[in-house]
């Protein structure tokens, strides 16, 4: 007699519509804890200033210097957000005065205080709001 196969019940649907999903995710998160990014893939982390943005002017006005700025070991420079600053605001590179945004598609920046490029997402010691963080905050809007 031929074995007759059933389809999937209702609940074992929903259990890989949500496990497989979830499986995906595993390899993009941060499972070390560390807040770096993940050994295999795009590493930023050493990236050198874009040259257009050797001496750029930050998002406040701000010049950046080529000399005399602070290796990021020394302001605990982090490779996430700050989630919890006191500030009570998202603290990032993004919205910090001292913020000079990469042009066009390049993801790495740089800091008018911090040596070497920098990203939007990170977050440093240093960290100061830009002059229009809590309005552009209020209206959702994004700023470049």
């Amino acid at each position: 007699m031929e074995e007759r196969k059933t389809p999937p019940s209702r609940r074992q649907f929903l259990r890989l519509g949500i496990v497989l999903p979830l499986g995906g995710l595993a390899g993009c998160l941060d499972t070390t804890g560390t807040g770096d990014p993940p050994e295999e893939g795009l590493d930023l982390r050493d990236s050198p200033v874009p040259d257009e943005l050797e001496d750029c002017v930050s998002i406040d006005g701000i010049e950046r210097r080529r000399e005399g700025l602070n290796a990021k070991e020394d302001v605990d420079y982090q490779f996430h957000p700050e989630y919890t600053g006191e500030s009570g605001h998202i603290e990032m590179c993004a919205n910090c005065t001292f913020f000079c945004p990469g042009t066009g598609l390049e993801p790495v920046g740089a800091c008018t205080e911090v040596e070497g490029g920098v990203r939007s997402q990170d977050w440093c010691a240093l960290w100061q709001p830009w002059e229009g963080v809590a309005d552009a905050e209020r209206s959702g809007a994004r700023h470049h």
